[in-house]
């Protein structure tokens, strides 16, 4: 390992001065002072790994500057300089392209100072650095831990992590997951190339695709693999920058995946156990769930609706068992993660084939959610409720919807649109059922009650065309066109054996409802043809 001096990349990570980068280099270089100069041929007073600091003053007016910049980058490079700052927001608002274009062909260092830092506060800061008798390799990793530290706050804290990692080495940092994912990435590494040396391979490793110089490290949090990769154009990775570097993100993205196994693992079990006991309806404390039900964005005292969910083993394409041993592990973390994306708030727990979830009845983030699942996902609603102990046969609704929904080919159905079968099927409540059938018989109730009588005869006559007729003193053909009137009202084909099914069940329970649970017909119109 090299002696253990301060070094450029120490300067960099003092963040009070908020010093950046801009070249393509190798930032392990030694700093042993830091001078400001404009004056011409600045490198015959500055001594080698020193840090020339400058306005670009000189550059001011002159007649070809940016050959005179890339002189002066030659001539820094010639004399051992070690990098060149550049105080932007004095002449230029940043550094100027032909400094970094050079900077770039000879692997030299040029960092721009922000215009508020003073050139004094950077030449104090690497005066005391190299007075001091503090390990360096101990300081500088205690400001890398820090840097990179920073990410744990992040809402994506991988990403963050490995862009901070990125940005430090100035070189390409990936995260690959256990199937060859990319979780996160920066730089321009050529990441399918870089994965096809890791397929199949554990520990740590050093290998070369093309240009690019590899050092990738396996990792397993949370009983999940990773593979964490560091590429750079480079002859070689910098070992004394990159190895506490790496330690330190290493044990971060542990930290990290160890963190969120454990948090998604405590949360999934509570959402879970308060589904389980509102489908229940054994409900002992209702203002308890209620406040718990208010933390998780469902509003106070909400209508809610249970919804019942399931996918075929086809679902995504069979791609699910590379992330998940079961399907419904897989469907709900995908309908979880919807969604967190749509806003919605949702609570799941599992089934033995179904997963059966909570949300909020009056809520806009529904239809989204529902728009984004994937495809082969099919849900069932149950009617809007606010009685907590009513949780079994709200149940039953959302499986009676889940089923309708299947068999009309639909990814959704809520319980108020399916059809009167399902209503008998969910044992719903005689008057409520008749309210039902007459939801669904309205446009005859209220607009053609004369063709509500004659589908009385229709029906009564097991749908014969001659029978009908002869009972109601008719015509045939005008049995057919009352027939067809009734098809145009009703929207639906009385050749349909699942349209006949639900308007013979609306019928005998209109029949049989009590006189307060249908609507008034009104009075018989003139007779229609």
């Amino acid at each position: 390992m090299e002696a253990d001096h301060f070094r450029l990349v120490d300067l960099l990570l003092e963040q009070d001065l908020g010093l950046t980068l801009e070249s393509d280099c190798d930032p392990n270089v030694q700093l042993v002072s830091a001078h400001p100069i404009e004056i011409e041929a600045p490198a015959r007073w500055l001594e080698p790994h020193t840090l020339m600091l400058t306005t670009g003053t000189r550059f001011a007016g002159h007649e070809n500057a940016a050959r005179a910049q890339r002189e002066l980058v030659r001539e820094l490079v010639a004399a051992g300089v070690s990098a060149l700052g550049y105080g932007v927001g004095v002449i230029t608002e940043t550094v100027p392209r032909a400094l970094v274009d050079e900077a770039n062909r000879h692997h030299f260092a040029i960092i721009s100072i922000p215009a508020h830092v003073r050139f004094m506060d950077v030449v104090a800061q690497v005066a005391a650095a190299t007075r001091t008798t503090d390990s360096m390799v101990l300081r500088r990793t205690l400001q890398m831990q820090n840097h990179l530290l920073e990410a744990m706050a992040s809402p994506a804290p991988e990403a963050d992590l490995v862009g901070r990692l990125a940005e430090l080495l100035r070189s390409s940092v990936v995260l690959y997951s256990e199937v060859g994912d990319v979780v996160a990435s920066a730089g321009e590494a050529p990441l399918h190339l870089i994965r096809a040396q890791l397929r199949g391979r554990t520990g740590q490793l050093r290998f070369r695709v093309g240009r690019w110089m590899v050092s990738a490290h396996s990792i397993s949090p949370g009983g999940h693999n990773y593979w964490l990769a560091v590429a750079s154009r480079r002859h070689e990775i910098p070992d004394p920058l990159a190895a506490p570097a790496v330690e330190v993100a290493l044990r971060l993205l542990n930290t990290i995946e160890r963190a969120r196994h454990r948090a998604t693992t405590e949360n999934r079990a509570i959402r879970a156990a308060l589904v389980r006991i509102l489908v229940s309806g054994d409900v002992p404390d209702p203002e308890s769930v209620l406040d718990r039900l208010e933390m998780l964005r469902f509003g106070r005292r909400p209508k809610l609706r249970i919804v019942s969910l399931a996918a075929p083993r086809t679902y995504d394409g069979g791609r699910w068992t590379f992330r998940a041993d079961r399907l419904l592990d897989a469907v709900e973390q995908d309908v979880v993660d919807l969604a967190h994306d749509s806003r919605l708030p949702l609570l799941l727990a599992q089934g033995e084939r179904e997963l059966l979830g909570i949300v909020p009845a009056e809520n806009n983030s529904v239809d989204t959610w529902l728009q984004n699942l994937r495809e082969g996902v099919v849900c069932g609603f149950s009617e809007p409720f606010d009685d907590l102990h009513t949780g079994p046969e709200r149940l039953r609704d959302a499986q009676c919807a889940r089923r309708a929904a299947i068999r009309a080919k639909s990814t959704a159905i809520r319980f108020e649109d399916v059809g009167i079968s399902d209503w008998l099927l969910a044992g719903r409540d005689q008057a409520i059922t008749a309210r039902k059938a007459a939801d669904q018989l309205t446009p005859l109730i209220e607009d053609h009650p004369e063709l509500l009588d004659f589908l009385r005869d229709y029906f009564a006559n097991d749908l014969d065309v001659t029978a009908t007729a002869k009972q109601c003193a008719l015509h045939p053909n005008t049995v057919r066109y009352r027939i067809k009137r009734i098809e145009e009202v009703l929207r639906a084909s009385l050749r349909s054996p699942a349209v006949i099914t639900e308007i013979h069940l609306s019928l005998d329970n209109l029949a049989s409802a009590p006189t307060d649970a249908a609507p008034a017909q009104a009075a018989p119109a003139t007779s229609t043809p």
